[in-house]
């Protein structure tokens, strides 16, 4: 996969600052095969990812795992028609502290369709940064919102 695009480091206290959703809009590369969406448990190292969203674009494949030391774990794999046009995506990861989860929408105008959920190995405490891999040429818009 290509390098990190796009990195966000959260705030240092997430007691007291807990990340309860986080939108990110962006355009694709030309001919774009995937992308991810990464929330780590530290900026500068990849050895444990919280949550890993990525998405195969020809297939239309959506690819959900953790990493944990360095390995990844088995993946939960998903096939949702339609819903990346190849030039642009739109998403809403909404972080549910109480049941561990994730819940993923894809924005649409004003509106949102649920397009997965899952169940996180780490606690959502210990995501310390947000990082946008792949074919993606530009962010434009990227934004927290807190409890």
């Amino acid at each position: 996969m290509s390098d990190v695009k796009y990195v966000v480091v959260l705030p240092t206290n997430p007691e007291y600052d807990r990340v309860t959703e986080v939108a990110i809009r962006g355009t694709l590369l030309q001919e774009p095969q995937q992308f991810s969406i990464n929330f780590v448990n530290s900026p500068s190292c990849t050895d444990n990812i919280t949550y890993h969203f990525k998405v195969n674009i020809p297939s239309q494949k959506i690819i959900q795992n953790y990493k944990s030391d360095g390995e990844w774990s088995a993946s939960e794999q998903q096939t949702v028609l339609n819903i990346f046009d190849e030039a642009a995506f739109s998403l809403e990861f909404k972080l549910d502290y109480e049941n561990s989860s994730i819940r993923v929408h894809q924005r649409r105008g004003k509106g949102a369709n649920y397009v997965t959920e899952y169940e996180t190995f780490f606690s959502l405490s210990e995501i310390q940064s947000i990082q946008v891999w792949g074919d993606i040429k530009k962010i434009n818009q990227f934004s927290l919102n807190y409890d």
